[in-house]
């Protein structure tokens, strides 16, 4: 416990979790009330599926280079090698470092959607939608750049394998998964998105979004039946628990990836 606190006192220490905080308390604020402002832009654009959108884009970019760039500097100074000679196990290394820094980004979020509540006039099941998205982007994130860092060994490095991740994950998603798509026989497609679903946190999280947020109809009825059980009890304990078992995998993996290194 006096570790965790340790790591909770330097992570609160960082400035730039107070960036983040102003910048998602400007996003949500500006967004927010465009929709009030202009009525009926929001009811064309529809002002969630904005907000799940820039969501989407900003913030897996963020976790993904703020954890990347802090497991880089820690394998670049070598004190990764200090804290292997404590009688601390590796996995617990990577536990506490992930968890304070997962709880500090959550009370950040947390602060951000309450002041943007007080200003923007949005339902609280909106608002409890896109924290929880938000929540979850960021535990994947998290989790994707505590992997990433390790194997970047540098900052540099570091970076540009987050960022590369980013585009393939976020920007070229849905090329990508359009493309293998089609190479597989029209009777087998349905099977192949839904397993391509599982494959990318992000994508997953985001389709929940929208789905639990404005339904399924949003995507067309050609993916109704395919979409439609992820706004139900058994699509919310399915995602988040896949989503959860994914964040752990690679955390174990980065775990295996420190314990090879410094020992």
């Amino acid at each position: 416990m006096s570790l965790w606190r340790m790591e909770w006192a330097r992570t609160l220490r960082q400035r730039e979790n107070y960036v983040f905080l102003f910048t998602w308390v400007l996003t949500l604020v500006l967004l927010g009330g465009l929709g009030q402002a202009l009525p009926v832009a929001a009811n064309y654009t529809n002002i969630s599926a904005t907000l799940i959108t820039v969501l989407g884009l900003l913030l897996p970019l963020f976790i993904l280079l703020t954890t990347a760039l802090h497991w880089g500097q820690e394998r670049e100074s070598k004190r990764l090698n200090l804290l292997s000679t404590f009688t601390y196990p590796k996995w617990k290394l990577i536990f506490v470092r992930f968890s304070t820094f997962l709880v500090t980004q959550v009370l950040i979020l947390l602060l951000a959607f309450l002041i943007a509540s007080l200003v923007v006039g949005q339902s609280i099941q909106t608002w409890m939608i896109l924290l929880s998205y938000a929540i979850g982007l960021t535990i994947y994130a998290a989790a994707l750049g505590t992997l990433l860092g390790l194997v970047g060994r540098t900052r540099i490095r570091a970076i540009l394998l987050a960022f590369l991740t980013w585009v393939l994950l976020i920007l070229l998603w849905p090329t990508i998964l359009v493309t293998l798509i089609s190479w597989l026989p029209y009777g087998m497609q349905v099977n192949g998105m839904i397993v391509m679903l599982f494959m990318n946190g992000f994508d997953l999280m985001r389709i929940w979004a929208s789905t639990a947020a404005s339904s399924s109809d949003v995507f067309g009825d050609v993916y109704l039946d395919l979409l439609s059980w992820m706004n139900r009890p058994i699509g919310y304990a399915v995602v988040w628990a896949t989503l959860l078992t994914m964040s752990g995998f690679l955390l174990w993996l980065a775990s295996i990836l420190v314990w090879r290194k410094t020992s």
